[in-house]
């Protein structure tokens, strides 16, 4: 069935007069592609590239991203388009061209949003969220965050050489008004954010954050982000002050790479979370500890490798196939899951 696809695909880009130059396919889908075009099908939805129209998953980058959760965005309020995956929270579309934007998705939430921008130095951007379906749970106990309401939301973000400030308005007729907003300095790969206020929730997630700092630290071969997040004040006496903290670190010293990533959360309830993650990097082999899925480790040697992760072991193997442009990669695991892909340039 799949073999078949490929070949309906590839007939109608050769009908249209268009070369398709690569098809590649996987175990839960195909592609089809040619310069700045490609059409791939993936965990039983489609996604389209091209210059000026775009549609796949939405929410996980870009305008979605910086809306729905702007503590932990880049601030980008371009719509960003990427391929599907199993889990896709938000499926939709994006057209136009740099400087102008529009879109909409009818799925997860319905939504439609505007975008436009000049150059580097200043961009803004309308979403209107329809009432969508409130979930069971939230971030406060036994309050789920309302998704049941019409939200607009208007954003903006400007820089000026070393400056950067966003802000974010949200507004329904039932909740009022919420602020966010963020005002940063950078200069390369340093950078230091200060953040307040919040958004209305975009999806069932409430996150009744307050204020916050991220701070970014980066020379030639290494880099730090270290994250400081601090929720409202509690309404009742037993209840505790919200927060978060993160650092990850990435250092390379001749070949030897070392990431590590420390989590640390305290609810409004008194539960604290702590994860830790480390991992060591050298010609292939890499060896570490997750405290959340145990040990970590592997071994590659040009097309095979072979590991352990998330209390599974692994083998992989790719190779080329019948000539130049023909690959081949499969995938088993010791949790009965297998994974194959098959990669063809034309």
């Amino acid at each position: 069935m799949r073999i078949l696809l490929i070949l309906v695909f590839t007939a109608l880009f050769s009908c249209s007069a268009i070369a398709v130059e690569d098809v590649s396919a996987r175990h839960d889908g195909f592609a089809v592609s040619r310069d700045g075009y490609s059409v791939s099908f993936s965990s039983g939805r489609i996604t389209v590239n091209s210059p000026y129209f775009n549609a796949g998953d939405i929410g996980r980058f870009g305008l979605l991203r910086t809306i729905a959760d702007p503590y932990s965005s880049a601030f980008s309020l371009r719509p960003e388009v990427a391929l599907h995956q199993r889990y896709s929270r938000q499926s939709g579309f994006a057209a136009g061209m740099d400087g102008f934007m529009v879109g909409a998705s009818l799925s997860g939430r319905p939504l439609v949003f505007i975008q436009s921008g000049w150059k580097d130095y200043i961009e803004g951007a309308l979403l209107f969220a329809f009432p969508g379906e409130s979930g069971e749970d939230g971030y406060l106990a036994g309050e789920a965050a309302r998704v049941d309401i019409p939200v607009l939301y208007a954003s903006v973000r400007g820089g000026w050489r070393f400056f950067d400030l966003a802000g974010i308005l949200s507004f329904s007729p039932e909740e009022g008004i919420e602020l966010f907003g963020a005002a940063g300095l950078y200069w390369g790969k340093y950078s230091i954010y200060l953040m307040a206020g919040d958004t209305m929730p975009l999806y069932n997630e409430r996150s009744v954050r307050s204020w916050g700092i991220r701070v970014s630290i980066g020379e030639a071969g290494f880099r730090s982000d270290i994250a400081f997040l601090v929720g409202t004040p509690p309404v009742y006496s037993a209840d505790f002050l919200p927060l978060k903290a993160s650092i990850r670190s990435e250092l390379d010293i001749h070949g030897i790479r070392i990431y590590s990533s420390m989590e640390y959360s305290f609810s409004g309830k008194g539960n604290a979370h702590k994860r830790d993650r480390i991992i060591l990097s050298y010609e292939g082999f890499s060896i570490g500890y997750d405290t959340s899925s145990g040990p970590v480790a592997s071994y590659r040697h040009r097309m095979f490798e072979i590991g352990y992760e998330d209390r599974s072991l692994y083998a992989e193997i790719e190779m080329d196939i019948a000539g130049e442009g023909r690959s081949i990669r499969l995938r088993l695991s010791s949790d009965g899951t297998v994974e194959t892909a098959l990669s063809i340039s034309l």
